[in-house]
Order: structure tokens, then C-alpha cells, then sequence
């Protein structure tokens, strides 16, 4: 039994990225969804309780499945710049980059679901869109205090720096959606790589300045 309901639940998984991915959200209905996993609408309360659940759930598979190849990328260049020159900027950007656009032309649909439909459905449902930016804004930190150490040293918020990049690679993505994805991908890619060719080059300049200390803040 549990095998038929995790298997009915793909089903619909399946189904809800082609109707969201195609109509978006507020075109689509819980009749529509259970017409294309050929369920009927009791095997759709059986795994979700409403349609922004499953929505929410789908949301959540793709950002999984997302997160789980742009770790799995970043591993590999880590591994290869361990045997190598060291770590540089631009081959960690450009496969977190990569990924997330290929995951995007791949599979157009996973765009509308989660750069688009995600920031308009509910305050629920940003407020999940908001947990997963702020995972990714994690994993963007990671990255500038292993690629620019004692960066704060220099009065670099690497708070403000993650938001900004993530914000960056967001918006670039979004657009590049909602253009129809015309412009060629490695124009995209190359264009979005510009701003961490610019951290880079301007790193050893700040590096070997002066230490600045960070502003104080009033209580």
C-alpha cells in the first residue's frame, strides 16, 4: 500500500509540472490535475490536502533536485582545484551557473513553478520561497568565505554580498524566462559570470589594503 500511495503521489507530482509549468497556477484546478495523473480526485486528498499543497510540494522537489546537482557540482570543481592551481572564483560560479541554467532550458516548466508562480500564490508559499532563498543565501556565503578569506577583515558584509549575487543570478534567470529563453545560454552564462570576474580582479586589490573595520551599529 504505502509503494501505491508514493507511487499515485509521483503521478500527480508529474502531472502538477505540466499544468503549472505550461498554464501556471491560477489557471489550473484539482480536476485538471487528477484528468492528467488519470486519478480520480480521492487519490488527490490523499496525498495533498489542497491544491497550493501540491503546489508547494512540487516547489520543494525541484528546489531539491536543484540544490542536489549544484552541490554535486560545486564538489567536483573543489576536487579538481584541490589537484590543481587552487580555487578560482570563476570555475565555482560558473558550475553553480551552469547548473541552474541548464536545470531551467532543460525543463522550461521548472521555471514558471519556481522563478515565477512561486512569488504570487500565497503568503504561505512565499514564505517557503523565502526559506529556500535564504538556503541558497547560506550556500552563496559558504562560498565567498572560502573563495575571499578575512574578507569581513576588509569591511566586506558577506551577508549583503550573498543576497546581492543570489539576487543577481535570480533575476538574470527570471528574465531570461520570460524572454523565452532567446538569448543563447552561454551568452547568459557568460554575461551573468561578468560580476564574479569583477569580485576576482578586485580581490587582490582590497586584500592587500589595509584591514577596514566594519561600521558599528547603534543598539
Amino acid at each position: 500500500m504505502p509503494d501505491r500511495v508514493a507511487q499515485r503521489r509521483a503521478m500527480l507530482l508529474a502531472a502538477a509540472l505540466e499544468a503549472f509549468g505550461t498554464r501556471g497556477y491560477h489557471a489550473v484546478t484539482v480536476r485538471e490535475i487528477c484528468s492528467g495523473a488519470k486519478l480520480t480526485e480521492r487519490y488527490f486528498y490523499e496525498s495533498f490536502k489542497s491544491l497550493e499543497a501540491l503546489f508547494s510540494a512540487l516547489y520543494l522537489d525541484l528546489n531539491g533536485q536543484l540544490k542536489s546537482a549544484t552541490l554535486a557540482a560545486l564538489a567536483e570543481v573543489q576536487r579538481q582545484s584541490a589537484a590543481s592551481a587552487g580555487l578560482r572564483v570563476e570555475r565555482f560560479a560558473e558550475a553553480a551557473l551552469r547548473v541552474l541554467l541548464e536545470f531551467i532550458r532543460d525543463d522550461p516548466r521548472r521555471a514558471r513553478v519556481m522563478l515565477i508562480d512561486a512569488v504570487s500564490i500565497s503568503h504561505d508559499i512565499q514564505r517557503i520561497s523565502t526559506a529556500v532563498t535564504d538556503d541558497y543565501q547560506q550556500l552563496t556565503r559558504s562560498f565567498i568565505e572560502l573563495l575571499f578569506p578575512n574578507a569581513r577583515a576588509h569591511g566586506v558584509d558577506i551577508d549583503i554580498m550573498a543576497a546581492g549575487l543570489l539576487g543577481t543570478n535570480i533575476h538574470i534567470a527570471t528574465h531570461w524566462v520570460r524572454e523565452g529563453l532567446k538569448t543563447p545560454f552561454e551568452v547568459v552564462l557568460r554575461n551573468n559570470l561578468t560580476i564574479y570576474q569583477a569580485m576576482s580582479a578586485y580581490w587582490p586589490r582590497l586584500a592587500g589594503s589595509t584591514p577596514a573595520p566594519l561600521p558599528q551599529t547603534t543598539p
